[in-house]
């Protein structure tokens, strides 16, 4: 069965169980086809990736099956991640969810359809945070290119740089944020973008150098390691 944020057990707390196979689109990207007059084939460009859907077609077995789709449509309405049991080690980040009605099977039964709209990829669980105090390697153990979460710690005009990207920061007190998957700087919950210059990071997958500047006492990456 599935986990919906970490807690919430389909089978266990919301008396969920599946009428058929999991149902999961794969990571596509999106591609851009150009024809150019006077060649042959076209050109190709890609434009980033497409969602993952995932159907999950569900019963309720139950003397108040009202009651409980109540309960089962209230939690996957608000998952933000879902995970598979036959899915170990990587879960699935929940853009928006769509329900279907309830149809009653039985006076003990009822079955209904979740649409999941997730990000494209599966992140690896139990990933811990990284902390370098000075300059080193560190390694992407998934598949795909990661968009993590920089917090710098330090005073002043500094810098760090990884895959060849540099990022220079003017650093007021103590700490800032930079967010590769929101692509904002921030202190807090407070924009810093006007003390952000260069790219936003990525990781691409195997091992990296990380160049920590002058002036930086500690950098602490949130990976968010990720597979196609």
């Amino acid at each position: 069965m599935f986990t919906l944020d970490g807690t919430i057990q389909a089978r266990r707390d919301l008396n969920l169980h599946l009428a058929s196979p999991i149902k999961m689109s794969p990571a596509s990207r999106v591609v851009e086809q150009i024809v150019v007059p006077g060649r042959e084939g076209t050109l190709t460009r890609e434009q980033g990736w497409n969602d993952r859907v995932i159907t999950l077609d569900l019963i309720i077995r139950s003397s108040d099956v009202m009651g409980l789709w109540r309960k089962a449509i209230t939690a996957l309405s608000n998952a933000k991640r879902i995970a598979f049991r036959h899915d170990t080690g990587v879960f699935y980040q929940v853009k928006s969810t769509a329900l279907t009605e309830l149809v009653r099977v039985s006076p003990l039964m009822g079955q209904f359809q979740a649409t999941l709209t997730c990000d494209p990829f599966a992140y690896l669980t139990g990933v811990e945070n990284i902390v370098l105090t000075k300059s080193g390697n560190i390694t992407n153990p998934g598949n795909a290119v990661a968009r993590p979460v920089f917090t710098v710690y330090g005073a002043g005009r500094v810098f760090f740089e990884t895959n060849g990207y540099r990022v220079d920061l003017k650093i007021d007190s103590d700490q800032l944020t930079v967010d590769s998957a929101l692509m904002e700087c921030r202190k807090g919950n407070v924009a810093q973008n006007q003390n952000m210059t260069g790219p936003f990071p990525t990781i691409r997958p195997g091992k990296s150098y990380v160049q920590l500047g002058p002036g930086i006492s500690q950098l602490v990456i949130e990976p968010r390691w990720r597979n196609q």
